[in-house]
């Protein structure tokens, strides 16, 4: 699988007709969604020994801003990332470049300074870029509208494709025969006991070895599939029947105009087909796509056959009053756009009074007698985090688990989190929670905040924040890391204990809830 990113306009449909040897169109008009290709190249490893092939899978993501959230149902660890980028903009090249890793781990990325006919002098800090990013294989200069540099960039991307991790790995024939089967097909969806029924065709009966099978498939772009329950029974042959229906969902008029609110009975119209180029989407697959992006955090349910998606929520931050107790910031040297709704996502049955906007939110709990307010500032990499009420460092608590449970579905060590501690009498100055452990561990009692006029107590700042309950967060932390093991989707939030005996799963959250009230009441005895 080989997936050019970049902003829209910026030339990646333009850079694929060169490569599959189609005329350039200088009216190109933007992709919507994604558009997959696929193309045959000389594998330059084994050129000597004759025309070895490689069948790629060319993904052409498109640029809009709305459309960032769906990539992450397709950007996957074992590719060929292709960033392009357009010579005639000030481009947002580290933002596209800590996407990709934060998505596809140690992929090999080519680079493209596209367009440089119009602007000859677009060039980057290379060797800053090369020691700071190390999946980088190089740059590459071009013009598609020129023609100029087409052939280097050939080149350097058959040299890149060696370094693709699946590539070196060796598959029985019997896998092969499986993955031809499915290539020639012409449905666009297949159910799970078809798939099962191709494999048992071709020797291939067993259960693990058709479950690693289905993830290597997924990996090369070949199917779609995912492992949760509701969604476990459809393998998706043509990924772009899933793209297209979200795309025309983000993007329905009657969705906007009711700010993000998706009636049930809008599907059919939104998802009918209006030319040939267009899938056909029949009723029985609606409740599907709507599943896939509720597991991929985009929508939420709402009552009477309704869903809500953050994504489309009015921009304008609506008026409320709210005295905060406490305050939290998280700065991030990546903050991708999509934590905010994700969060929005996992946290509704807490919003108050529906106040809610697209980069943020006001949550309320009854049980812990607490409410709170959530913003992220996507410029400054920031979110801030305030809660105030009887219970609120417990309530921070369930808030904090949940951003950690979303960072963990990235590869988290790319956002560069950095969690503060802003000062009780002036929020404007804040303390690196990681140091204020570090203080307590070595026994130091006061700090001195750069910043601060004065010396603050370190147990005092680090229960402003509830962290000193640390068997809380540990018992949080064992709970996330066994879920993980035992769950190949990172965005599951159900545990289930025992459902053999007992039958039934519980949600993160509550279970979370409910061991801090236990908790506290077993304080409040002793």
């Amino acid at each position: 699988r080989v997936l050019f990113v970049g902003d829209g306009g910026a030339g990646k449909t333009s850079l694929i007709k060169h490569l599959l040897g189609q005329d350039f169109n200088p009216n190109e008009s933007q992709t919507k969604g994604i558009n997959i290709n696929d193309w045959e190249i000389v594998d330059i490893k084994h050129c000597e020994i004759g025309d070895e092939k490689i069948k790629t899978h060319l993904w052409d993501f498109g640029g809009q801003e709305v459309m960032h959230a769906t990539h992450q149902f397709f950007l996957s660890k074992r590719s060929l990332y292709i960033l392009v980028l357009d010579g005639r903009k000030d481009e947002k090249t580290e933002y596209w470049l800590k996407y990709i890793e934060s998505f596809g781990g140690e992929s090999p990325i080519l680079i493209v300074l596209n367009k440089i006919d119009q602007n000859p002098s677009f060039e980057l800090n290379r060797k800053f870029l090369t020691e700071k990013y190390k999946n980088i294989q190089g740059f590459k200069r071009l013009s598609c509208s020129k023609g100029e540099g087409i052939a280097e960039f050939k080149l350097a991307f058959q040299q890149a494709l060696t370094k693709i991790e699946i590539r070196q790995m060796d598959w029985p024939i019997t896998w092969f025969k499986i993955k031809t089967a499915l290539e020639q097909m012409s449905d666009h969806y297949i159910d799970y006991n078809k798939f099962i029924t191709i494999c048992q065709t071709n020797n291939v009966t067993e259960k693990s070895a058709q479950n690693v099978l289905v993830e290597y498939l997924n990996n090369l772009g070949i199917i779609l599939h995912f492992t949760d329950f509701r969604l476990k029974n459809t393998h998706v042959l043509e990924p772009k029947w899933v793209t297209q229906a979200v795309y025309k969902i983000i993007n329905a008029r009657q969705v906007t105009d009711q700010q993000g609110i998706l009636h049930f009975n809008d599907l059919e119209n939104i998802l009918k087909q209006e030319s040939t180029e267009d899938y056909y989407y029949p009723s029985d697959q609606h409740p599907y796509i709507i599943d896939l992006m509720k597991k991929f955090e985009l929508c939420y349910e709402l009552e009477d056959n309704q869903v809500l998606i953050p994504d489309l929520l009015p921009v304008e931050e609506p008026d409320f009053d709210f005295a905060p107790d406490l305050q939290f910031r998280i700065d991030y040297n990546f903050l991708p756009r999509s934590i905010m709704p994700r969060f929005i996502v996992n946290m509704h049955h807490d919003i108050k009074d529906q106040l809610r906007w697209r980069t943020g939110v006001v949550l309320q709990d009854q049980e812990f007698a607490a409410t709170a307010v959530i913003k992220s500032d996507d410029d400054d990499r920031r979110i801030f985090i305030s809660v105030n009420g009887k219970q609120r460092r417990d309530y921070f608590a369930v808030i904090l688990k949940t951003l950690i449970k979303i960072h963990n579905s990235f590869e988290v060590d790319k956002l560069g989190i950095d969690e503060r501690v802003c000062l009780p009498d002036n929020s404007n100055v804040t303390v690196n929670l990681q140091h204020l452990y570090k203080l307590e561990h070595i026994g130091q009692n006061e700090y001195f905040p750069e910043g601060a006029d004065k010396a603050y107590s370190v147990q005092e700042l680090l229960g402003t924040v509830g962290i000193k309950d640390k068997e809380i967060l540990r018992y949080v932390k064992e709970i996330h890391a066994n879920n993980q093991e035992t769950n190949t989707e990172k965005t599951t939030d159900t545990i289930l204990l025992q459902p053999n005996i007992f039958g039934i799963g519980f949600n993160l959250n509550s279970l979370f809830k409910w061991f801090l009230q236990f908790h506290r009441q077993k304080n409040d005895k002793k």
